[in-house]
């Protein structure tokens, strides 16, 4: 099998662009490229996703135990020709620093990757034979294969570039990538526009742009270290229908919690909250996160979604929301002019947009005893206010142990901010799911 994590030095470097034009360039070449995020990101996953024409797996290996990496692996390599993996942030940004736990480089270490450096050339030269030099130096436990120079301004400065890299290292230079007049995709405060709203002229144009300026036979050529192995069990029949949030406003899901569903015996439908969609037959909905924020005067005149979630809800079955999902929950939100929005009310509590970040990492459960130990990841821009109740969550941050509260529960309603993968230990889904 072949595949290939593409990580850079440090976030910014363009390793998106990059591993956007990569899976649509070696999609258009015929090649079955099973697309893969490091880490918890969702906006990423669902550009490599439309880019390959594939659904897109999160490796993360903060949440999930080694062999459940393994498996989520395996499985999305299943019937593929390439994995082809992005990473997050720099190669060994984690959770600790002795083994860099949690970095794309321990998801490449216990996964066989072999590493691609992104790094960018942006106001130096030479210098980025050192910055090679020295991710190659700490990069011992798989190897580093290759490296693709982004952000080249000129001819002479890629010339500049790869004097030093042919005088300095022994790394094949597989591409050096112009700087480009503008970005190829719109930016805010989560990070880049969602997949729904980009046009195929983004994708396309990142293919060219690989297309013209790396070397995707040595690329595409890359084998794996370790060969995935996964054995296909048989879904058993649907007996239950969860009904799943998914428009513009809510579309931040990992594939493997709706896979998660379906092997628990649950058919998904698919809704839409931004039209107005019910689905009042539903034994349970999970509302992921998103941008409830942008569409809120709209999602604010669904009086019938806001009765039918109440509704729901009173009757004690099952309800997740996440971030996105918990606001529309919640009294209202206001947003970022100073409206206020009225939501659903299932929980005595409003929400605020903010113009800076409120919080971002991985966080263990403390309380509620049963998910002790339980880890997820928050990043949002918005804060709870006029709380009624305390929050059901007590959390800790994993990296510094710092305190917080967060989210509600209401029965078999649950909501917070905090976004968890259903293949942890322990499992939210076996709680939630459980008979009372």
């Amino acid at each position: 099998m072949r595949g290939v994590l593409i990580a850079a030095e440090r976030s910014g470097s363009g390793k998106t662009t990059i591993a956007t034009g990569i899976a649509r360039a070696l999609s258009r070449r015929g090649l079955r490229v099973a697309p893969f995020k490091c880490g918890p990101d969702y906006i990423d996953s669902q550009h490599l996703a439309r880019a390959a024409g594939s659904t897109v797996e999160n490796l993360d290996a903060v949440m999930l135990t080694q062999r459940a990496l393994e498996q989520v692996f395996a499985r999305g390599c299943h019937g593929r020709d390439m994995a082809l993996v992005e990473g997050v942030m720099g190669l060994f940004d984690g959770i600790e620093p002795r083994r860099f736990g949690g970095s794309s480089y321990d998801v490449a270490v216990q996964l066989g990757l072999p590493v691609v450096a992104v790094l960018n050339a942006s106001s130096c030269s030479y210098t980025i034979a050192a910055l090679l030099r020295g991710l190659q130096s700490l990069c011992q436990a798989t190897p580093l294969v290759g490296a693709i120079v982004n952000q080249v301004a000129s001819s002479n400065h890629e010339r500049l570039i790869r004097s030093a890299l042919e005088l300095h290292t022994d790394i094949p230079l597989l591409g050096c990538v112009p700087r480009q007049s503008s970005p190829l995709a719109p930016s805010r405060h989560l990070g880049i526009a969602t997949a729904p709203e980009m046009d195929e002229n983004y994708y396309e144009t990142c293919a060219n742009l690989v297309e013209q300026h790396i070397d995707l036979d040595a690329l595409s050529a890359i084998h794996l270290t370790l060969a995935p192995q996964w054995q296909p069990e048989n879904t058993p029949p649907a007996t239950r229908l969860c009904a799943v949030a998914r428009d513009e406003a809510f579309s931040f899901y990992y594939q493997a919690n709706l896979r998660e569903l379906e092997e628990r015996g649950f058919a998904l439908r698919f809704f839409s909250p931004l039209a107005g969609e019910t689905v009042p037959e539903a034994d349970c909905i999970y509302m992921g996160g998103g941008y409830p924020e942008l569409h809120a005067p709209r999602l604010s005149a669904q009086h019938d979604l806001h009765q039918w979630l109440r509704q729901h809800s009173a009757a004690g079955r099952p309800l997740l929301a996440e971030c996105g999902g918990m606001m529309l929950l919640t009294k209202g939100i206001w947003d970022s002019q100073g409206h206020f929005h009225p939501m659903a009310g299932i929980f005595d509590a409003s929400c605020r947009m903010t113009d800076r970040r409120q919080a971002l990492g991985y966080v263990r459960v403390q309380e509620p005893a049963a998910l002790a130990g339980l880890v997820g990841h928050e990043f949002h821009y918005s804060v709870l206010e006029d709380v009624q109740k305390p929050c059901a969550f007590a959390l800790e941050k994993v990296t510094n142990g710092k305190r917080s509260q967060d989210g509600f529960i209401r029965d078999r309603t649950v909501a917070g901010y905090v976004h968890f993968h259903f293949g942890s230990e322990p499992s939210l889904l076996d709680w939630l799911l459980a008979e009372n």
